[in-house]
């Protein structure tokens, strides 16, 4: 009866050992990165070439998944960085490199406001992978969104709804909600539209004005959405 018990406990902990061990072995999510970049206006073309040669070196580096330059359409001084890592290890090692350091170094002088990072993780949604085609015509948007802390429950469904309805409407080509990691009630929501038209639709469609309703009560701040165009690297 001992042996028997004592193989009974031996296979229970193999079991446990099997069912626990996938989760143990689970990969680090992708590391997501939005980063706000406001040049002086004066200085907006010279910050815009840096901001290629900091693209051209994150390509470069072991870990990218994804490194786009953006340029608000309706204010050129304003750009924005989206990036996608294969973890947080390999996005902290990218910007410890002294290459990354020396042209964040040349891009300090020309900057307006200090370099607004926002790091999180996907959410819900899908990132599609960036097409090589069309890009002149396409729009790149990034809305900030801060919920009231004390509605971050109420707001999660209407936003989960609101992306998988938009992922579904004719011209999106993405759209995806990420974290912010150090401010769990501070989401982004990240779209690419075939073109401008695709865009004016998603904003008209009967959908976007019930998300917005349902939203509105629960928001900390105004509806932050930025309309940009890929700066061609």
């Amino acid at each position: 009866m001992r042996e028997m018990r004592k193989g009974f406990v031996f296979l229970l902990a193999a079991v446990l050992w099997i069912v626990a061990g996938p989760a143990w072995a689970q990969p680090a999510p992708q590391q997501y990165v939005v980063i706000y970049v406001e040049f002086k206006p004066d200085d907006a073309k010279a910050g815009g070439r840096l901001l290629g040669d900091l693209a051209s070196h994150g390509l470069a580096s072991a870990g990218v998944v994804r490194f786009d330059v953006l340029q608000q359409i309706d204010r050129p001084n304003l750009f924005a960085l989206f990036e996608i890592w294969s973890n947080a290890q390999t996005y902290a090692a990218y910007k410890a490199t002294p290459g990354t350091q020396a042209i964040l170094t040349q891009i300090a002088p020309l900057l307006g406001a200090p370099l607004d990072e926002r790091d999180g993780n996907l959410l819900e949604g899908s990132v599609t992978p960036r097409s090589g085609h069309a890009q002149a015509r396409q729009i790149f948007v990034i809305t900030h969104l801060d919920i009231i802390p004390t509605f971050v429950d109420q707001a999660r469904p209407v936003l989960n709804t609101f992306v998988a309805d938009s992922a579904n409407d004719r011209g999106v080509e993405t759209f995806a909600m990420l974290s912010w990691t150090p401010t769990t009630n501070h989401f982004q929501l990240i779209e690419v539209f075939a073109n401008e038209r695709a865009y004016d639709d998603l904003v008209s469609a009967q959908h976007t004005v019930d998300f917005r309703q349902d939203l509105q009560p629960t928001v900390g701040a105004p509806y932050d959405e930025r309309l940009y165009q890929f700066v061609k690297r």
